[in-house]
């Protein structure tokens, strides 16, 4: 029995098994024989009385208690290896998912080369046609062959040296805008292309797209990670779950932009526009935001530890609930900002202007657990008042108003 192999145990655990089951059994044969000579020795010289119960009735539970101990033990140590087995089991398991998955990548990375040489045929295309034309247009079949190029590109997880990529992304479509950016096509044959083309989830990490005209563009879950994007115009463009971490945004124009839960975190976006953007549940922590504009955005939710907001312009912002500690304040403008909710511990708020801003009944006294910089003088600057009623729920709003 020691040596007896079980379903999913290996030898030297099956061993073990086997032998605390085999110790068990034998136990239990001599209990039981020692029990059957104790009740007969017992039935010949009589029972005694031991503190009100009979002898013979503590030897039988006394043998019973042990006999129980030892089935008990054998059945937790046998459990706990089986357990253990499962475990390594279930990890052997995962890792060959893992590398299923890794192989499926692989193969639809394949696949994607085989589109290459129609991407360079298309390519080559529109530049002839680039040549042909002296206001730099194209045709509308030419367009209709970029969007169905897009199409065939569809985001896909590939291998990173080597393990899998988090998210999937589509090589082949970042690689087609950089290529269609660096033509010059004429202003209005590029936006019927952003118009129609899909670039959702495009891989552009590091892409060099400085000063250009993206407005309106559908971005969605794009990667562009460490992309250089500054005095780029990207008006109206839809850039929700992009990953923008330690991309170059400075001076571009980013106003009704959607950044929906987008990853800014480390980016740089110094004197950039943001009127009207959606930020809501955006990651902006370590950004850096001197002097950006951000009037009338809205940010609830969102994650802005560690951020530089120096002289930034924040009026009429919503960062109702938005994660403000450590984050720098100082000389920044949050004029009618919604500020209920929020986190500003440790932040600096040397300098900033708060007039009218809404906030919990209870605001000035928290600025003591906060602790930020500054907080004597505001403070001493403004009180909170009750001056109107949601519109909603008809709750009391609470607002700071300079003293």
């Amino acid at each position: 029995m020691g040596f007896l192999r079980l379903p999913l145990i290996e030898k030297n655990y099956s061993f073990w098994v086997g032998f605390v089951a085999a110790l068990s059994l034998v136990s239990l044969v001599l209990l039981l024989l020692s029990a059957r000579n104790t009740n007969f020795l017992l039935g010949r010289i009589g029972e005694k009385s031991v503190a009100g119960y009979s002898t013979g009735a503590l030897a039988p539970t006394f043998i019973w208690i042990i006999l129980t101990g030892v089935l008990v033990s054998g059945g937790v140590m046998g459990g706990l290896t089986v357990y253990r087995q499962y475990g390594s089991f279930k990890l052997q398991i995962h890792h060959q998912d893992k590398r299923l998955q890794e192989m499926a990548a692989l193969l639809e990375s394949l696949k994607k080369t085989d589109l290459e040489p129609l991407m360079h045929s298309i390519l080559d295309d529109v530049r002839e046609e680039l040549k042909r034309s002296p206001d730099r247009t194209l045709r509308d079949t030419t367009i209709a062959r970029i969007a169905s190029l897009s199409f065939a590109f569809k985001p896909y997880k590939y291998v990173e040296g080597d393990s899998l990529s988090k998210k999937a992304y589509s090589p082949g479509r970042g690689q087609l805008l950089q290529a269609l950016v660096l033509m010059k096509i004429d202003s209005g044959s590029f936006n019927l292309i952003k118009l129609k083309t899909v670039f959702t989830g495009a891989d552009l990490h590091g892409a060099d797209l400085k000063g250009i005209n993206l407005t309106g563009i559908n971005l969605k879950e794009a990667n562009l990670k460490d992309a250089d994007l500054s005095g780029s115009n990207l008006k109206g463009a839809f850039l929700g779950e992009a990953n923008f971490w330690g991309a170059k945004l400075n001076q571009a124009n980013l106003s009704h932009t959607d950044l929906k839960r987008a990853d800014l975190s480390w980016a740089q976006l110094n004197q950039a526009i943001l009127t009207l953007a959606n930020l809501n549940g955006a990651n902006l922590t370590n950004a850096q935001l001197l002097k950006v504009d951000l009037t009338n955005a809205t940010l609830q939710w969102s994650q802005l530890g560690g951020a530089l907001f120096n002289e930034a312009n924040l009026k009429s912002v919503n960062l109702l609930g938005a994660n403000l500690s450590n984050v720098n304040l100082s000389q920044a403008n949050l004029r009618e900002t919604d500020l209920r909710l929020i986190n500003l511990s440790e932040a600096d708020l040397l300098g900033a202007t708060l007039d009218n801003a809404l906030v919990d009944e209870k605001w000035l006294e928290k600025l003591n657990q906060w602790r930020p910089a500054g907080v004597k003088e505001l403070q001493e600057r403004y009180s909170v008042v009750n001056d109107t009623f949601s519109a909603i729920d008809k709750r009391p709003l609470y607002r700071l108003r300079k003293n």
